[in-house]
């Protein structure tokens, strides 16, 4: 049997859940370590078959129902990616209701607007951090969220906090409390789960995903049956002749509330991978190494981190070890040069690479697991080079595009198919169209239906049977699909010129010493950049070099690491065109963070938050300030 044959897709969701598990009952579908148990804290993995997940769901939708929920009820979630997301997504779509997602990292002020729009009448919370949000807003702000009903927790230590908060915590139950009224609830219809799964139909509201909201208040997107299964019919046909369905093992470790993660949490009943779900970012390594996972779904931050990284023990190894990674870089280069040229590299080169991979090459990969056929990439762009390095090291990275408002990927490399720089050709089902003024415009099954409760914010990207994404880009003669830039990110300089700060920040990300590098300028006579650094890299050069300081702040403004920092930059001027050069730059001693409200819970950045936050860093690279650095070689034109 082929393996797109071993694929399950159906016209809706529900039934290719209900499908996944009678062809696999007794297959593991999804393994985690679990943080708690009836005897206290455990730290084991715990294997789960696609029948005891659903038999645990089942019980869960049960106790939603016994709570009141109505079909198409909303009910947020909240919380980290874990097993428990999974299964109370499966358990709300049982009860007929729709699923709101909320990111863990939102603060309180997002996590209450989005609950209130949506009208949520339950709160699933991860833990007492996430409760704590809610019950701090409820005391400054009692008639907000008015229409919550319940609260569950999936930590049952968050019971302590709702104590000391409530007089009584029986609008606050736990997961465990839940399943044993869903116990008791099935014994009046047991089989309403199964009749709710079976009666939803393609056009039936799912969920609601509201965007991190990078220009403006978040808003939600409504997205079907349809919409998602068009994504994973498509995701079928992309990438089964490459992979085999049902032995292959996913690390999850992406929010379940970003639109990315959701298609990777509901790809695992189409598929019947065995869904993995790491312990936690600071684990992630340790956990890959130990997983060895053959399929990776990421962001392009966690490539870039662990180019950085790879960067970084190479600079601190011996002579003899610098030049063997060197050498076998190049030979990579060497040979996949002519593979991305179209031509076949010569026996010579084949075997060059073959000792390179020997030698070098493989032990980097095995910081992977060893196992991996491909890792998807979305979100955000990916820098060619690091494609490229990825590539040659044994990891090929399967760059795509996609929105929320479009379920995911419209466009994805495949590894049959594959070009660096690119977020490959569109899918099967989608065509996509460039305005004359540069921006993709999207029609397909996967473009959401609307905004919740936004008409005139729908009615401005939805016109003509065309989603108008408001990125920029373009379509090669191959087919390839280049993005340029948000619509909205485009620098205008005083002089009149349109500048893609996403093209420079991406070439100043692939130098090993930057971790962050956001690009200013509009309606000003030059560009500028705010830079955060890899700290470790700082210090050891600090420490090689005998430079004293107290603090990494002083570090930053010492003139031997300005003048490294500003080789950097040269280097990636060198890349640009003289109007796109950076002629000052702010070394900043903290990164962007989510937390300080300079990234979106996806990681892109908030240029208007950013740029109102650091304005005087700003300024001052409009003034000739003497804490940043003087203009470049290249002239101000």
């Amino acid at each position: 049997m082929s393996p797109i044959k071993r694929s399950i897709v159906c016209s809706t969701l529900s039934q290719t859940f209900l499908d996944r598990v009678q062809a696999s009952p007794n297959k593991v579908g999804f393994q985690y370590k679990p943080t708690y148990s009836e005897l206290g804290p455990i730290d084991r993995w715990k294997e789960v078959t696609f029948k005891e997940f659903y038999n645990d769901a089942r019980v869960v939708s049960f106790g939603l129902m016994g709570l009141g929920i109505r079909p198409e009820d909303k009910i947020v979630i909240l919380s980290n990616t874990r097993y428990e997301w999974s299964l109370c997504d499966i358990a709300i779509l049982g009860a007929s209701a729709i699923t709101v997602p909320i990111y863990a990292s939102n603060i309180a002020e997002d996590v209450v607007y989005i609950a209130e729009h949506a009208e949520a009448r339950i709160l699933i919370l991860e833990d007492a951090k996430q409760l704590q949000k809610i019950l701090e807003k409820k005391v400054e702000t009692p008639s907000c969220l008015s229409h919550v009903e319940k609260i569950v927790v999936l930590e049952p230590a968050a019971m302590n906090l709702a104590a000391r908060y409530l007089e009584g915590t029986k609008n606050v139950i736990t997961l465990q409390a839940l399943k044993e009224l869903g116990r008791r609830e099935e014994i009046k219809a047991p089989g309403r789960f199964d009749a709710n799964l079976r009666a939803a139909g393609p056009h039936d509201l799912i969920t609601i995903c509201y965007t991190s909201g990078t220009t403006g208040i978040p808003k939600g997107v409504i997205l079907t049956h349809d919409n998602l299964m068009s994504v994973l019919e498509d995701t079928v046909k992309s990438l089964s002749p490459s992979m085999e369905p049902e032995s292959e093992t996913v690390l999850s470790f992406l929010p379940v509330s970003h639109i990315f993660g959701k298609i990777e949490s509901l790809a695992i009943y189409t598929f019947g991978w065995r869904q993995v779900f790491a312990e936690n970012l600071d684990k992630l390594v340790s956990n890959i190494i130990e997983i060895k996972p053959t399929v990776l779904i990421a962001v392009p931050r966690i490539f870039e981190k662990a180019y950085n990284r790879i960067q970084g023990v190479v600079e601190s190894a011996g002579p003899t070890q610098k030049k063997l990674f060197k050498w076998a870089i190049e030979v990579g280069y060497q040979y996949y040069g002519a593979i991305w040229a179209g031509r076949r590299p010569g026996i010579k080169k084949l075997l060059e690479y073959e000792v390179a991979k020997k030698l070098v090459l493989n032990r980097v990969a095995q910081r992977f697991g060893g196992r991996l056929r491909f890792a998807v990439c979305g979100g955000a762009p990916l820098p060619k080079e690091i494609g490229e390095f990825f590539q040659i090291i044994g990891i090929q990275i399967l760059e795509g595009y996609g929105l929320t408002e479009t379920c995911a990927p419209v466009a994805v490399n495949t590894p049959e198919n594959i070009r660096f720089g690119t977020v490959g050709r569109p899918m099967s089902e989608v065509t996509i169209k460039i305005a004359e003024d540069g921006e993709i415009m999207i029609k397909s099954r996967k473009v959401f239906s609307g905004y919740y409760k936004m008409p005139e914010e729908t009615e401005q990207v939805l016109r003509g049977g065309w989603f108008y994404t408001g990125d920029i880009g373009h379509l090669d003669a191959d087919g390839f699909l280049h993005i340029t830039d948000r619509k909205k990110d485009i620098i205008v300089t005083s002089g009149g010129k349109n500048i893609a700060p996403q093209k420079i920040e991406n070439r100043a990300k692939t130098q090993k010493l930057i971790t962050q590098f956001v690009v200013h300028g509009d309606r000003r006579h030059y560009l500028t950049a705010l830079v955060t650094l890899d700290r470790d890299q700082v210090v050891r050069f600090a420490n090689e070099n005998q430079i004293l300081f107290s603090e990494y702040g002083e570090l930053i403004k010492n003139p031997r690491v300005l003048s490294m920092v500003q080789k950097v930059v040269d280097d990636v001027n060198k890349q640009l065109s003289s109007f796109e050069t950076i002629k000052k730059f702010v070394i900043l001693p903290h990164e962007f963070t989510v937390e300080s409200g300079d990234l979106t819970p996806s990681l892109k950045v908030k240029r208007s938050a950013i740029n109102r936050r650091y304005i005087a860093e700003l300024d001052s690279m409009y003034k000739g300030s003497t804490r940043v650095i003087l203009d470049s070689a290249d002239e101000i034109r």
